[in-house]
């Protein structure tokens, strides 16, 4: 089995990067990739993992692109980790991170919530600070009934607390993942717009931008949505991924080895990413 989209520490997960790799190799898994939002920082204690317990691992990032409208995110796999000009724009991405959080703290200040800095950051460690962090200390306070509470009601895109945050476009996240020998992949399409038929020319705007895979194996979307999406991937060529978008505690509802796909599909994904 394979699972190309999870999350650790180092972003909003809540296993560390070598627990991570032990819970997909007790989760039956073959293939992994970490991709931590914005951020490659654990994909080393990963990697080193994943070779100790006989699990391929493979290094990935989950970036978010500019878009006017819905939510783009894109994978980005396979891409030497240590390559300096990808991890300066890596650098950049996590400075606009650190300008988010700050201007949401203020709005929280701005709007009379007792929140402090000290609260949020002590739900992170010494690791990247997310919104997911703010919704713990909301929980924690009795400000929240549950982090999906406090995004909708706070920290939600369109919500009162809510801040943008520093993107590059979609053709640029694409060229720094190849630029770094790496494979680009379409996470959640859906977020882009949850209608198929007007999301299949979004698509194919970004397999023309150089876009190799989508994610039509995802844990939320049923038969369905993912028949629908691998119509799309079919149409326009792109090879259909797998991903969970594990976190563990931030999302309990999300496992891992729980998205078996055909061999076909796990042939085509390991030539991707040359296994």
């Amino acid at each position: 089995m394979i699972d190309l989209h999870t999350h650790s520490t180092a972003s909003d997960g809540s296993l560390s990067p070598r627990e991570l790799a032990r819970a997909g190799k007790a989760a039956g898994l073959d293939v992994m990739a970490l991709t931590d939002h914005d951020c490659a920082k654990g994909v080393g204690e990963f990697l080193d993992e994943c070779g100790a317990i006989g699990l391929t691992g493979v290094p990935g990032i989950e970036l978010s692109a500019e878009v006017p409208q819905g939510q783009l995110h894109l994978v980005g796999l396979a891409f030497d980790p240590n390559d300096a000009a990808l991890n300066a724009r890596f650098a950049a991405l996590l400075d606009g991170r650190a300008a988010r959080n700050r201007a949401i703290l203020q709005a929280f200040r701005d709007c009379g919530i007792p929140l402090a800095w000290e609260e949020v950051r002590a739900f992170a460690g010494d690791e990247l600070v997310s919104r997911v962090h703010f919704a713990q200390a909301l929980v924690a306070k009795g400000l929240a009934a549950d982090v999906r509470d406090a995004f909708a009601r706070f920290l939600g895109k369109g919500a009162r607390c809510y801040r943008d945050r520093f993107r590059y476009s979609p053709a640029d996240c694409i060229a720094m993942v190849h630029d770094a020998g790496g494979v680009a992949v379409m996470a959640h399409p859906l977020s882009l717009d949850p209608d198929p038929a007007a999301l299949a020319p979004k698509i194919a705007a970004l397999r023309d931008l150089g876009l190799d895979a989508m994610e039509c194996f995802y844990s939320t979307y049923d038969v369905e949505t993912t028949v629908a999406l691998l119509r799309i991937a079919r149409r326009l060529g792109l090879v259909p991924s797998v991903g969970s978008d594990f976190h563990g505690a931030p999302k309990p509802g999300i496992a891992l080895g729980r998205l078996p796909v055909s061999r076909e599909t796990e042939s085509r994904l390991r030539a991707l990413l040359r296994l």
